[in-house]
């Protein structure tokens, strides 16, 4: 690796140790993923191939079976085969009459090549044969009937397999028995009908069945199990073997799916309905398929396991390359730092990740760099500020020390206006330097607009007056806030730009009043001076421009009051203005409510 030396319990050791892990990790994971889903995707496959090659078969069985069933029912229910079947009478012209009508329905069967008996025995023991065994007949003793299963039951068939009992000894044929007993009530009256089917009808509807290789095929019949070969069934000894049945999902639901066997030699079974008489189909499916293709994978899975290891560790040594020679400079870097030098360094930002850090890493050693310079101005400011403080302190009390001697001469003089003028403008300088409070309780700032007042009526040698009427509200006037010098600059306008131009004496009223609405506190004042336009008004309340601000105080006043009042109680509260030019104006001032009357 270089220069780069790996250190026991590094990050970089740790990367490229979970590197080689989670690449040996996603390995196992794909291999044994791919294992388990292609022997899934077999598996579901073969199974759904197989249900959909019993369900072909088994259709056409049932079709077969069930017109061998129709047969053995209209003879059971035609009328005139039933008067037949259960008639006292014993003369041959009834009999002669129906065999062609039952020869003609037999030879209409599609299945009739697989009917190798089709025998009817009337209540007189009369008997009509067909069939392409019927040459090959015993005599049908009763002893011979005897061994027919279920020849004395109401309806019995497709239970088992056995030797034809009406056979010749020299013949034996399979046959698959199908009967039924007629009985008249009242009467004793039996008939019987009896029908011997060749496993033929099963074994021709399979001739076409492909399944995969070593499965088997086999026929579920009366609680039996018999072995497809060819044109032969033979019994099995299945049922001897223990059958758990899968919860698979497939096509049909009526399909079922069993493990039989257990173990390396576990076999799938396969078992459809045929629909009639709890007969089915069924297919074995061993697990040899899959077990010989597992070797063929394998090579490829090693092949592809080794693959995705060397691109781990090539994926390892290039996160080594690209990520220890960045994490070294920045450690030298922050050493550095921690030494003092904080210089700048442009070779750690790089254009990645990294060189973010690296960037934030100069920007945070400028920015130490500049407040230890700001430390130092700031100590040079504080030392010079201290010594302007202690100047300054002499000159409010030198004001206000020769405000009070002048207001001493005027009253030794008997002057009481200039008296009553110097302790006003005392009281206003005293409260604009005094405090730095910037919300003032309402009564305080009335007290302010009183001196302010007193001024300008010596000014203006009486000529102006001031109407104040507000709330007799103790609590009102003490909890309601104001900011400091809020009304002073509105009675000012009212009395520079509307009344003084005028050339005329005016007044000023101002009145305190509540908004039953909201609680709010309302302050209107009126003067009766020249008034201005609604277009006026309303650029009265706006920001103004650098000209404005240095031509039109009254514009700057008016928006400054406003826009105080906003910072201080929100955008709900400030001025409102309503004038009209030779009638006057009216500015309305609109606060909250002391909080304990909200």
């Amino acid at each position: 690796m270089g220069k780069y030396k790996l250190r026991h319990g590094s990050i970089q050791v740790r990367v490229l140790a979970l590197t080689l892990l989670f690449t040996l990790g996603v390995s196992l994971v794909i291999a044994i993923g791919n294992m388990r889903q292609m022997a899934a995707e077999w598996e579901r496959t073969t199974l759904l191939n197989a249900e959909y090659a019993l369900q072909t078969a088994a259709t056409a069985i049932h079709r077969d079976i069930e017109e061998v069933d129709d047969l053995a029912s209209w003879c059971a229910y035609n009328p005139s085969m039933r008067t037949y079947l259960l008639t006292d009478a014993s003369n041959n012209n009834q009999a002669l009459s129906m065999y062609p009508t039952v020869s003609a329905k037999y030879s209409t069967l599609r299945t009739m090549q697989y009917v190798q008996r089709f025998v009817l025995i009337n209540a007189k023991g009369r008997q009509m044969v067909f069939g392409t065994a019927v040459t090959n007949t015993v005599a049908m003793t009763p002893e011979v009937l005897a061994r027919i299963p279920g020849y004395d039951e109401e309806y019995s068939g497709w239970s088992c397999i056995m030797r034809d009992p009406m056979a010749l000894p020299s013949q034996a044929l399979d046959t698959i028995p199908v009967t039924r007993k007629l009985t008249l009530s009242g009467t004793g009256r039996e008939a019987h009908i009896c029908a011997f089917v060749s496993p033929a009808l099963i074994t021709a509807a399979l001739k076409g069945f492909t399944m995969p290789e070593d499965s088997s095929l086999l026929w579920q019949m009366g609680g039996r199990y018999y072995g497809i070969n060819g044109n032969i069934l033979t019994e099995e000894p299945l049922s001897d073997i223990p059958a758990e049945q899968l919860d698979v999902d497939m096509l049909d639901d009526s399909t079922e799916v069993y493990s039989i066997a257990a173990g390396y030699d576990a076999q799938l079974m396969v078992r459809y309905p045929i629909g009639v008489h709890d007969l089915y189909l069924i297919e074995i499916i061993p697990n040899g398929p899959l077990q010989r293709q597992i070797p063929y994978l394998s090579d490829s899975l090693v092949i592809s396991l080794l693959a995705i290891l060397v691109l781990g560790l090539l994926l390892a040594f290039l996160l080594h390359r690209m990520i220890t020679p960045p994490i070294t400079a920045l450690q030298n870097r922050i050493t550095k730092i921690s030494s003092g030098d904080f210089s700048f360094d442009p070779a750690i930002e790089w254009n990645n990740e990294l060189g973010d850090i690296g960037r934030g890493i100069n920007s945070m050693s400028a920015s130490v760099t500049a407040l230890m310079d700001h430390r130092l101005e700031d100590e040079k400011q504080k030392q010079d500020l201290e010594y302007r403080m202690l100047q300054n302190q002499i000159n409010p009390h030198f004001i206000y020390n020769t405000l009070n001697s002048i207001k001493w001469m005027a009253t030794i003089q008997h002057a009481p206006g200039i008296a009553e003028m110097v302790t006003a403008l005392s009281r206003l300088l005293k409260s604009v330097s005094k405090s730095n409070e910037r919300l003032v309780p309402l009564y305080e700032e009335f007290a302010l607009l009183n001196d302010y007042f007193t001024i300008q009526q010596y000014r203006y040698g009486g000529t102006i007056t001031l109407d104040v009427s507000y709330i007799e509200d103790e609590k009102l006037n003490h909890s309601c806030l104001i900011p400091r010098f809020t009304l002073q600059p509105l009675v000012e306008n009212a009395i520079f730009h509307g009344i003084e131009p005028k050339g005329s004496a005016g007044e000023v009223t101002l009145r305190v009043e509540r908004d039953t609405a909201n609680g709010d506190v309302l302050i209107r004042l009126t003067d009766d001076g020249i008034g201005m336009t609604a277009e006026q008004a309303a650029k009265a309340l706006q920001e103004p421009g650098p000209e404005e601000a240095a031509a039109k105080y009254r514009h700057v006043g008016m928006w400054n009051v406003h826009k105080r009042l906003q910072y201080s109680f929100g955008e709900a509260y400030g001025l409102s203005i309503e004038s009209e030019p030779g009638v006057g104006t009216t500015v309305m001032v609109r606060l909250p409510g002391p909080p304990a009357q909200q």
